[in-house]
């Protein structure tokens, strides 16, 4: 299994979230490969991140970075994919979790189990919907971004979306496996809107979101819809949406 995480202007911040998380789960660093947008990018990290990690210089964008490390590595091949501002990793009582490569392994055990390929945490830090979720589930759901593991298939990596790739992901995980497997009693902290760096760089990512719902839902009109909250508009997952 490769680690893989990409991450844009947050030089001076990885070392203290997903890095260090990593390395204190006993991970090292030769099994991390870290996905910067260019050479001035790669510099910046390359004095900071510990030795032996693994800095590849891809392509800027959202899109197009997820399309360059699905295609860097082989068909088949073990990925954990990871943000680069995560902060914790919990459990459904809130707790920080100590086991982590455990957790992992699950995820993957569960993939090859059902034949599926993705496989990812619950994807809010919510106690209430976490505890009334069945621990583990293998059939539609939304496997968020931020922490997911998956057996490299490119057919199911397929983006036509700018920013909201998790969503399609689960989507084309669903016509393709039949569902993804969903560790629901586990997700991540992080405060990625509050974060600086990362997809928050782009002045017009809103109004991209937007236009990626709007292309979900022609793509794929029977597995998504559009709920309107809080004066925001979100997109889910048909099967999801009585929760």
């Amino acid at each position: 299994m490769k680690i893989c995480i990409a991450s844009f202007k947050r030089h001076e911040t990885i070392n203290d979230k997903t890095i260090g998380l990593l390395l204190n789960y006993g991970f090292l660093p030769e099994e991390i490969d870290l996905f910067v947008a260019n050479k001035n990018e790669y510099e910046l990290y390359k004095k900071v991140v510990p030795e032996g990690i693994n800095i590849i210089i891809a392509v800027e964008g959202l899109k197009n970075v997820r399309e360059f490390i699905f295609n860097y590595y082989d068909e088949g091949e073990y990925i954990l994919s990871v943000d680069d501002d995560i902060e914790l990793i919990v459990d459904n009582h809130f707790n920080e979790v100590d086991n982590l490569k455990e957790i992992i392994d699950k995820g993957f055990s569960l993939c090859e189990k059902y034949s599926l390929k993705l496989w990812g945490l619950y994807p809010c830090r919510n106690k209430h919907f976490m505890n009334i979720t069945p621990e583990i589930t293998t059939d539609y759901k939304f496997i968020i971004g931020n922490f997911y593991g998956f057996i490299n298939c490119k057919n199911m990596n397929e983006l036509h979306v700018t920013n909201i790739d998790d969503y399609e992901r689960s989507i084309r995980s669903c016509i393709l496996y039949g569902g993804s497997a969903r560790l629901n009693h586990y997700c991540c902290k992080t405060n990625f809107k509050k974060n600086e760096g990362g997809a928050q760089c782009d002045p017009n990512r809103e109004s991209k979101i937007k236009d990626d719902m709007k292309l979900l839902m022609k793509m794929y009109p029977n597995m998504i819809h559009l709920r309107k909250r809080n004066d925001r508009i979100n997109p889910i997952l048909k099967q999801e949406k009585k929760i």
